[in-house]
């Protein structure tokens, strides 16, 4: 479920972390009418990815829009997605719409990640 990003062993050792204690806390606290499910957002254009992304452009001596560019090409839908569509997200899980769903790790990546668990 979850790809390793190099140089970042701590932050994914935290991530899952937190995704096993959301699966014993959903387990914990669902009889109670609880739910509890992580988002995972992958690029999405906001000001710390901006900021990122003109530092690693940088690096590489290419223009901030070539890198967006290739960033974007990593992706299954072919581009960077927008706050908000992590945000819809998260209305519908806080929704009533959503009241069988616990326990779980939703990627919001546009299939940035290919792995099937």
């Amino acid at each position: 479920m979850y790809q390793p990003i190099p140089n970042l062993a701590l932050s994914g050792a935290t991530r899952m972390g937190v995704v096993a204690f959301a699966k014993s806390l959903a387990d914990e606290a669902g009889r109670d009418g609880i739910l509890v499910n992580n988002v995972a957002p992958g690029s999405l254009l906001s000001e710390r990815m901006l900021s990122n992304v003109t530092a690693r452009a940088k690096e590489l001596g290419i223009s901030v829009e070539k890198m967006l560019e290739e960033r974007a090409k990593e992706t299954a839908v072919g581009r960077i997605g927008e706050p908000r569509e992590l945000a819809n997200l998260v209305a519908f899980l806080a929704s009533g719409k959503s009241s069988y769903i616990t326990g779980t790790t939703i990627r919001v990546d546009g299939g940035l990640v290919r792995s099937v668990m």
